[in-house]
């Protein structure tokens, strides 16, 4: 059965609060799927993993810090980004329900970054085509392209601020891969293997720095937008991580 959704708005309280807008699938159950996109982050790609969402699951796709209605600057900080899903946890603006973060590839550091900053809120994480190391070679040189003397005053904001997100990360990679290691909650890594931006060894390299409750899953025949080709492969992991949390 289709599921319905809506816009919603609200105050994320950032170190200088930001009203940012997310898409919502209520639902009376206990759980709640709380979704970091990619970047540049579009809320509208989950339309179709909203619809097929199974019934005592909520879901909340974010339209992520810099990228909201009026957004001019860039946050690049992963701890500033986390803090927009605060209304959404315990004791938070809406109803108290058990928390499960999904991170589609940039979005997959702050689905576990989320987890660490939040240990008793997120129950459990799902990574989507998680970009860890490095994208492919040409996503690389279109980055470096948008740095050359003369063309920047030409490059649209939304791509300076893509440009942005991947380079802010590579600084605070690291401390996050070593911090993973202490995880002690279920974590869903799933790549496909189609993958044309972000190679499927960046989901080898996330599992050599997880724990053991870890558990990888490559998607033969999968691209970089999993959640519009398989939506419910996503359903089915978080449901995994549901089971697996044990509560």
């Amino acid at each position: 059965m289709t599921r319905s959704y809506r816009e919603i708005t609200y105050t994320a309280p950032l170190s200088q609060p930001l009203e940012l807008d997310a898409y919502l699938a209520s639902d009376p159950g206990d759980w709640r799927v709380v979704v970091f996109p990619g970047t540049p982050c579009n809320k509208l790609l989950y339309t179709r993993f909203l619809r097929t969402a199974p019934r005592g699951l909520e879901v909340v796709v974010l339209t992520r810090p810099g990228f909201g209605k009026g957004h001019d600057g860039v946050i690049t900080d992963f701890s500033e980004q986390v803090a927009a899903i605060k209304p959404f946890l315990p004791g938070g603006s809406f109803a108290e329900k058990k928390i499960i973060t999904l991170g589609v590839s940039y979005g997959g550091e702050l689905a576990l970054k989320a987890a660490l900053d939040f240990p008793d809120e997120v129950k459990g994480v799902v990574t989507v085509a998680a970009l860890i190391d490095e994208p492919h070679d040409y996503a690389l040189t279109l980055e470096k392209l948008g740095g050359e003397a003369g063309l920047e005053p030409y490059i649209p904001n939304r791509w300076q601020k893509v440009r942005a997100e991947v380079a802010g990360r590579r600084a605070q990679i690291g401390p996050l891969l070593e911090a993973i290691g202490t995880l002690e909650k279920p974590v869903e890594v799933l790549h496909g293997d189609f993958d044309a931006l972000v190679s499927k060894s960046n989901a080898h390299k996330l599992m050599e720095a997880l724990g053991p409750d870890a558990n990888l899953d490559i998607i033969t025949g999968g691209t970089h937008y999993l959640e519009l080709q398989y939506p419910r492969r996503l359903h089915r992991a978080i449901e995994r991580v549901i089971a697996r949390a044990g509560m």
